[in-house]
């Protein structure tokens, strides 16, 4: 089963099992030098029409995720927005 199946398949549970933070958080721990993937998954729309960039992030389109998601790295917390 591929990610977005997996999604699919259970999407009211598993939206609701998924960690939220806060920007502040992400910050703090960025700070204290944790290994972070931070990864942009907005459409090509939403990023083309707003100035918010985070450095060393990784573009992800949400619609690219199941045939790529095999390119992060697989030992390090992911933070998508």
């Amino acid at each position: 089963m591929t990610l977005i199946a997996a999604f699919a398949a259970c999407a009211v549970q598993a939206v609701e099992s998924i960690p939220r933070i806060t920007a502040e958080e992400l910050k703090a721990m960025l700070d204290r030098g944790e290994d972070v993937v931070i990864l942009d998954v907005r459409s090509e729309g939403s990023y083309e029409s707003s100035d918010l960039r985070i450095k060393g992030d990784i573009r992800m389109p949400l619609t690219e995720l199941e045939k790529r998601y095999g390119e992060l790295p697989k030992n390090s917390l992911i933070v998508a927005y």
